[in-house]
């Protein structure tokens, strides 16, 4: 429990990645809720709207297209359900459209939470609001939003001050339309945005950091002093979780292996290792985001379940004396993997050799430990060993096994004399949450209230006062 107004109220804290959503109260351990990212739209026939006798109904989600291609959005439409339970989509408000002129609104449902967009339907798109730590899709980003607050932790926002995080890089645009949409559409009482690397550096209890940050769509090192982002430290690229699980899928492709998802299999019986799946396939026709995403939590449960990475540098022929790991995959095809599953996340630390197929912007990555390396040389110098000392761990990419040492092992080969010190946090939800874990210490604690961006300062300043007290 924090205190806002001299009262005990709890605050709520969000943390929206691009791969997981985190959501729950501050002064709590672990988030209340954690679902995918990504939502589902189905797209319904486009209609012509004549105005007031158009199709209102609850029961469709619409969003209001111009015939020029402009949108408008209704800010009032929290928990509003269709008839399939999907979240409903902003209502147009016909903003800017001449009065003369049809205006065709184009109709359809949202699915969030992973029982939405984990369920088959045949015309189903899955996004992800979130690209590169920053925010693409403000409708879906809502709709996020909405779930995580009215379905998930079942409160109302007018009750509670709100914590969210964001990237270190995010820019001031969206940390103003993240604030606008927290006071104007859904009334909380007071805000704050606080970067995700100094939340992550303030979970591990150290005000100095060098936060390696590991996720779905990308790893950054971000160098945090005295609490604050040292942005000329900061160092990224897009090199995450699902560039490994498309290496995996291309290995198995290259063994003329077929992936099939769970959704797709009727029935399959049981094979010896190594032999052609025998089962059999349901008709379902899906987009390919959807069968992506399917195909991605396959790859997903194979890495979590046989990749390790090599304690010292990768060597085919000590590797090759390792044990061998059995999997099978959802159409019974099974195999014992051996230094296959030692080369995938050999990517993270040798891209160049490692990373098959590589598209333009990937032939420019560079090892993890080099990332690190660079970053932490960017710094000022009286602030290197003070970084290289406390470099913290986080996201879902460092709980391969053996990461954590194969790190610090190749940080210390690297020319340099200063002493390097690893704060892994063994605990598995610690380590994928840790920039969530650090707001609720943060907004747990009784001198933080003076931090926050109250209604009253919002509607005397505006949007903009986000970039004066959330730094």
């Amino acid at each position: 429990m924090g205190t806002y107004g001299g009262d005990e109220v709890a605050a709520l804290v969000l943390s929206v990645g691009h791969t997981w959503t985190q959501a729950g109260y501050a002064g709590e351990d672990t988030p209340k809720s954690i679902f995918p990212t990504s939502v589902g739209w189905v797209d319904l026939p486009a209609e012509a709207d004549q105005g007031d006798d158009a199709d209102n109904s609850e029961d469709t989600q619409m969003q209001d297209v111009t015939q020029d291609g402009a949108s408008a959005s209704d800010s009032n439409h929290i928990g509003k359900k269709d008839a399939d339970g999907g979240d409903v989509a902003p209502q147009p408000v016909g903003a800017g459209v001449v009065p003369s002129k049809k205006k065709i609104t184009k109709r359809g449902k949202y699915y969030v939470g992973d029982g939405g967009i984990s369920c088959w339907r045949p015309d189903m798109e899955i996004k992800s609001p979130m690209k590169d730590g920053l925010v693409e899709d403000w409708d879906a980003l809502e709709q996020i939003w909405d779930h995580a607050f009215l379905k998930r932790l079942r409160c109302d926002p007018t009750e509670h001050p709100l914590i969210i995080t964001e990237s270190a890089w995010n820019t001031r645009e969206i940390r103003e339309k993240l604030t606008e949409l927290a006071f104007e559409k859904y009334n909380f009482p007071a805000f704050f945005v606080a970067k995700d690397a100094v939340m992550t550096a303030f979970a591990a209890g150290r005000p100095h950091a060098l936060v390696v940050d590991s996720g779905g769509d990308m790893t950054s090192v971000v160098p945090v002093y005295d609490g604050y982002v040292l942005r000329k430290g900061i160092m990224r690229q897009a090199l995450g979780g699902d560039v490994l699980s498309d290496q995996v899928l291309q290995q198995f492709k290259a063994n003329d292996v077929e992936v099939t998802p769970q959704y797709l299999i009727a029935k399959k019986s049981p094979v010896v290792v190594g032999q052609k799946p025998n089962v059999v396939l349901r008709d379902r026709p899906a987009t390919p985001s959807f069968h992506k995403m399917m195909q991605m939590r396959v790859l997903h449960d194979f890495k979590e379940s046989v990749c390790q990475v090599a304690e010292s540098t990768y060597n085919e022929q000590n590797i090759n004396t390792r044990p061998q790991k059995p999997y099978e995959l959802p159409d019974g095809y099974n195999f014992n993997f051996g230094a296959e599953r030692f080369k995938v996340p050999e990517i993270m630390f040798n891209p160049k050799e490692f990373l098959k197929n590589p598209t333009s912007e990937q032939e420019n990555f560079v090892g993890l430990p080099k990332l690190i390396f660079n970053s932490a040389q960017s710094c000022d110098i009286d602030f290197r060993p003070t970084l290289f000392g406390n470099v913290v761990l986080t996201g879902g990419n460092t709980l391969f096994p053996g990461f954590a040492d194969r790190l610090h092992w190749e940080l210390n080969s690297i020319p340099h004399s200063y002493k390097v010190k690893l704060h892994a946090p063994g605990n598995t939800v610690e380590r994928k949450c840790g920039s969530w874990l650090g707001g609720s210490i943060m907004a747990s604690l009784g001198t933080f209230h003076q931090l926050w961006i109250s209604r009253k300062e919002y509607d005397e300043t505006g949007s903009s006062i986000v970039n004066k007290k959330c730094v």
